[in-house]
């Protein structure tokens, strides 16, 4: 099979999704071998020389480097094309013959064959052999009342031992060659190193472990129709196992009706991997640019394949202009870093773009210039601070973000294409449907932005910081507050709330604020950073009344001034 896929008689339809298999189980597919386990049978299509493949196909990879499908008129000779399998198959070609993330696989010698206990893992790739203690072998023998026949560990290139069986055809000389290189004088050392290279042979080159499951095409459907019963057959096969999710199902039925889409997601996913946005987030931003936002996406037909292909400049250059708009409405370390955001403002946002009347070129230049006087990126921006300061894209808001949100508020960008961003319209909705929104910010409101968008609120209080090593801390110590009377809600408020290190949390603990202060070599800049009123007066918890309406009166300042 492994030269079967050198010679690529064994190739990937474009339908397959890219190697999702990490190191570890990879080398635990190498253990199952090693121990009989079965692993299941490979299926594939079988496609004649001299016809035209039902799918455009790749070759395996020797690292894990996507290699890029390609369409031919006519076979040059019978392949097969893998239907399921590709990560088992990928990951013994990996192994025996290429690298992962510029390392190699590795066997140890000194594996305890006698257990059918075998190690393997990945190293740096170049080296032949090293040497290394194994505790857990040793763990492992005490555990049992028995002493490990050899602690340490021989770990030894799996490709270069395939490369000398594969030319000797023979385990003894290989096993001999090893321990003269590595200067093996034990015999029970020997005994393992023997042993170990016999049954690496045995398992490798003499028995048959893998079962090809072979599927043929029938001539008497058309190639649509034999198209996606293949693809289906694929959604069938991989419901199991490393489950591919509904949006991989649907990438894999748009690949299978134009073999372009798989360069054009790996390209766009690439270019976006920053901002999160990953082959499920196009999939669902070309159905919402196609406009069919709710459409099921397993009923993806021929025209969100062809739309794709051909837009996908368009949808490269859309993506450019939104990093450009991310980046000078300072939000794109938020999307970039915050682990609890939505994909959804993003595909509104793409959707605004991707509608306006720039060319494709120009799209990226959209948010150059004078964005002072720009009406659309400060109505843009506006939109964006003040949907994630209501919490409109997390659940428990009025509606269901992935489904109802998306609809309602994509019918609203649908019916302004090409106009202004319709932001009016947009707070209308938002008024209309959620369990509260509000289009300003007041010492009134801010407690709601702290509920609905508690992270997003302090990522504009820092200035665009997240800050994700700080703590949040009580400003006036809760204890002393508890002691005066004043209510929990109160004393939970955003108006209460700063973001400190860890240490200067510990250190400042149930300190008076104006205590606390006195430690600050510079006081005013803390007192600028966290929007701390100056009046000294307020800073005693007796105070704290006073101080709370005083600081959110400052809050609501610098959210507003960040809205304009």
């Amino acid at each position: 099979v492994v030269n079967g896929i050198r010679n690529d008689d064994y190739v990937l339809p474009v339908i397959q999704r890219r190697l999702v298999w990490d190191e570890n189980e990879m080398a635990e597919l190498f253990d199952s071998l090693f121990k009989g386990y079965s692993f299941g049978a490979i299926i594939c299509l079988e496609e004649a020389a001299g016809k035209k493949p039902l799918f455009a196909f790749r070759k395996f990879s020797l690292d894990e480097t996507p290699q890029v499908s390609g369409m031919i008129d006519t076979l040059p000779r019978d392949r097969f094309f893998v239907i399921d399998g590709q990560q088992r198959l990928q990951s013994f070609y990996i192994g025996l013959l290429g690298s992962f993330k510029g390392r190699e696989m590795f066997f140890d010698l000194y594996s305890d064959f006698q257990d059918k206990s075998f190690e393997f893992k990945f190293s740096k790739a170049g080296k032949e052999t090293f040497s290394s203690t194994n505790k857990e072998r040793c763990k492992r023998k005490l555990r049992a009342n028995e002493i490990a026949t050899v602690e340490e560990c021989l770990w030894y290139s799996v490709k270069k031992i395939y490369e000398s069986l594969s030319e000797t055809n023979d385990a003894n000389p290989v096993a001999n060659a090893i321990i003269n290189q590595c200067g093996v004088v034990e015999d029970n050392k020997k005994e393992h190193i023997r042993e170990n290279i016999r049954h690496f042979y045995s398992c490798i080159f003499k028995e048959n472990c893998i079962g090809i499951s072979k599927v043929r095409v029938n001539f008497s459907r058309d190639e649509k129709e034999n198209r996606q019963f293949l693809v289906e057959l694929f959604r069938r096969l991989n419901s199991g196992g490393t489950v591919l999710t509904t949006l991989d199902l649907v990438a894999s039925r748009l690949k299978g009706f134009d073999y372009r889409i798989e360069e054009f997601l790996d390209t766009v996913s690439d270019a976006n991997k920053e901002i999160k946005f990953g082959q499920d987030e196009i999939v669902k931003l070309i159905m919402t640019l196609r406009d069919v936002p709710s459409k099921n996406i397993l009923d993806f037909t021929e025209d969100e394949a062809k739309f794709a292909v051909e837009n996908s400049r368009r949808i490269e250059m859309t993506l450019e202009a939104l990093k450009n708009f991310l980046r000078a409405a300072h939000v794109y370390d938020w999307f970039k870093e915050s682990k609890i955001n939505s994909p959804i403002p993003l595909y509104l946002l793409s959707y605004h773009i991707f509608y306006s009347k720039a060319d494709d070129e120009n799209l990226p230049q959209m948010f150059d210039g004078d964005l002072d006087s720009s009406k659309d990126f400060s109505i843009m921006k506006k939109w964006t601070h003040l949907s994630m300061l209501n919490g409109i894209f997390q659940r428990g808001c009025g509606w269901t973000p992935h489904v109802k949100g998306l609809e309602t508020l994509h019918g609203v960008l649908s019916a302004h294409k090409g106009w202004a961003f319709p932001i009016t319209e947009l707070f209308a909705c938002c008024v209309k449907k959620l369990h509260s929104f509000f289009e300003r910010a007041t010492e009134n409101n801010i407690d709601l932005f702290n509920k609905n968008g508690r992270s997003y609120l302090f990522y504009l209080i820092y200035d665009y910081k997240l800050l994700p090593r700080r703590h949040e801390d009580h400003i006036h110590p809760q204890s002393l507050l508890l002691r005066n009377g004043v209510a929990e809600e109160k004393i939970n408020s955003i108006g209460n709330l700063e973001k400190l290190s860890a240490d200067d949390n510990k250190i400042k603990s149930d300190l008076e604020l104006k205590d606390w202060l006195k430690t600050q070599s510079e006081e005013q800049k803390f007192l600028a950073e966290h929007l701390i009123p100056d009046d000294s007066n307020l800073w005693s918890s007796s105070n704290f009344e006073d101080f709370l309406v005083e600081r959110l009166k400052l809050i609501a300042r610098k959210i507003n001034g960040q809205l304009e």
